[in-house]
């Protein structure tokens, strides 16, 4: 039995290492097309760059310190945002369980919001939380509510009805019900919820920065477009990307963690292990 799983854990560790290579080999021959268009001309250097270039000013950010700055600035509205817009969503959406009326109320009001476009919302953020940090906040939260009411709600009903009969049957009270059964069944849909919400979070910090801002990767990819550094804005996207890869990553690791939030939800404290 040790040796077939010593086999099995090889064979997946080689398969993710096959994975790996294939991924870099893909990324190198990418970088080296780019790099001779680039170089092919002034005109397509102008428009595209290049990636010795995207590297020079990335390392010209980074020494100086600026990226480090605006990347904390952009990774702070996206996370607050994405919290906030993630509790929010999901809670509401839970609740919806307590009535199957306010949930065929509340519907279309919901859905028609979710489907209205950030930026129809970006002058009344601006009116209501202002121009500086709160409303980039605001704008990655509200982007990233509707789709975490909508897996919460989907979550909820879909439940199992036997357990939460059985309950019943043991004469437990609705809300035991919910904090047993409801929250723990949907939490799959909850979590799977953060990782959906991760580009909408960084898509509603950086609108925010492209309305108004002074800091902020959004910022200086605007600052260099308008100045046709294509380079530089390039250089911004990577912080972006390493924005993407790293909440992504946070959110796989909640959800693989998700047995110990079931734990504490429905388990007395006596039986934890």
């Amino acid at each position: 039995m040790k040796d077939c799983k010593d086999r099995m854990r090889a064979h997946a560790m080689k398969s993710r290492l096959k994975v790996a290579l294939v991924r870099i080999a893909i990324l190198l021959v990418i970088l080296a097309i780019w790099e001779v268009l680039g170089r092919s001309s002034r005109e397509v250097f102008f428009a595209i760059g290049s990636p010795f270039e995207i590297a020079r000013e990335f390392a010209d950010l980074l020494v100086r310190g600026e990226l480090v700055r605006h990347f904390s600035v952009t990774g702070a509205e996206a996370l607050i945002g994405l919290l906030i817009g993630t509790f929010v969503g999901s809670v509401a959406g839970l609740l919806l369980w307590y009535s199957d009326l306010v949930d065929r109320v509340l519907r279309p009001f919901v859905l028609g919001l979710g489907t209205l476009p950030i930026f129809a919302f970006a002058p009344l953020m601006i009116i209501w939380f202002g121009i500086d940090f709160k409303m980039k906040v605001a704008m990655a939260a509200f982007s990233t509510v509707f789709v975490s009411f909508s897996q919460a709600r989907r979550g909820a009903t879909l439940v199992s009805g036997e357990y939460v009969e059985i309950l019943k049957g043991l004469n437990a009270g609705r809300s035991s019900v919910f904090r047993k059964i409801v929250i723990p069944g949907a939490l799959d849909w909850v979590l799977g919820s953060m990782r959906l919400n991760v580009g909408f979070a960084l898509l509603g910090a950086f609108i925010g920065e492209f309305i108004s801002a002074d800091q902020g990767l959004g910022y200086v990819i605007l600052r260099a477009g308008s100045l046709y550094n294509i380079p530089r804005a390039f250089a911004a996207s990577i912080g972006i990307i390493v924005l993407a890869l790293t909440f992504d990553w946070a959110a796989r690791l909640v959800e693989s963690r998700r047995h110990i939030l079931v734990q504490v939800l429905s388990v007395p404290r006596r039986l934890w292990i």
